[in-house]
């Protein structure tokens, strides 16, 4: 009961975007938007050999990354990429996201609980994975000798699906709910098995044995035992994580170095726990579980070598 409780309480924000994503981006190409938007992103998609429908992807990724998946995931289904362009393209849209939420997340909540030498800490490592995995794209990219031209209508259906003259809004809402309904129902049908499964691993205590890692590792890298709580709780709840350190902080128990040493490695596990409960099920859903499992597998591995970077410069620079 109670991991069905949690995943209502997961999924029940995810699906009502998901659903309006999907039917939103259908009416938007419909109407030609789409098309408009394409040569904000098409620099970094031409220097990355990528088609130009990963620059309409990546900029809207910026408002929304399902919605910038979900069309993504549209032009593989009408053949317009390929799966490594998918691969690549999903990797491609979360770039904005680590820039982004400089502005929503670490600003307001991070500057505040850490204060400003940790705060740069905190951002380098998101900043850094957000280059890297820029530098991937690009890198694996131009392994590819195609470089696709502008895409008339950007869609192989949409001059013909596209919006007629005289059209109504809502007969336009009305079409692009039925052509979106049943893939709405299989992602979300698969969002909720996949977070159940999680959810019943967490409230069977099977994924909080890995707490028993961190008192070895607040030991290996000569941290002080009171950072062990905040530590056991950032691996599974980042913001009361940071909560708990802040305190630790204010009360002088624990110096911004071992915090920021203690955050970064409990990071390791952090990061690979985290992507399990909340990504994997939105990528599995909307990529699919082969190219959903390789974009998730990149983006991982590249938020774990930045973390590993930036650790080491503290440990050796603070």
């Amino acid at each position: 009961m109670d991991a069905c409780i949690k995943t209502l309480d997961l999924v029940g924000t995810v699906l009502p975007v998901l659903f309006l994503s999907l039917v939103g981006v259908e009416v938007l190409t419909r109407m030609g938007v789409m098309d408009k938007i394409e040569p904000l992103g098409r620099p970094l998609a031409k220097l990355a050999h990528l088609p130009s429908q990963a620059a309409i992807t990546f900029v809207a990724s910026a408002g929304s990354l399902i919605a910038a998946n979900t069309l993504l995931v549209r032009y593989h289904h009408d053949g317009s990429i390929t799966g490594r362009e998918l691969v690549l393209g999903a990797v491609f849209n979360t770039v904005p996201l680590h820039f982004k939420e400089t502005l929503t997340y670490h600003l307001p909540v991070v500057l505040p609980l850490l204060g400003f030498r940790l705060f740069l800490v905190y951002v380098a490592v998101f900043w850094l994975s957000g280059v890297l995995k820029l530098a991937v794209v690009i890198v694996w990219g131009r392994r590819s000798p195609r470089v696709s031209a502008a895409i008339p209508g950007i869609v192989s259906g949409a001059t013909s699906r596209g919006r007629r003259p005289g059209q109504s809004l809502v007969r336009l809402l009305g079409q692009a709910c039925r052509v979106r309904g049943a893939m709405a129902l299989r992602m979300g049908g698969v969002i909720v098995a996949v977070t159940f499964v999680v959810q019943m691993l967490v409230v069977s205590g099977a994924m909080h044995s890995l707490e028993r890692l961190v008192g070895p590792l607040v030991k290996g890298v000569g941290l002080p035992p009171a950072v062990a709580a905040p530590l056991s709780v950032y691996i599974f709840s980042p913001l009361a994580g940071l909560t708990s350190m802040s305190a630790l902080l204010r009360l002088d128990l624990v110096s911004e170095y071992h915090a920021a040493v203690g955050l970064l490695a409990a990071g390791f596990l952090m990061v690979p726990i985290t992507r399990l409960r909340g990504t994997m099920p939105r990528y599995v859903s909307i990529l699919g579980m082969r190219h959903g499992m390789q974009a998730l597998g990149i983006g991982t591995a590249l938020s774990l070598v930045s973390r590993a970077f930036v650790l080491l410069c503290v440990l050796v620079f603070w």
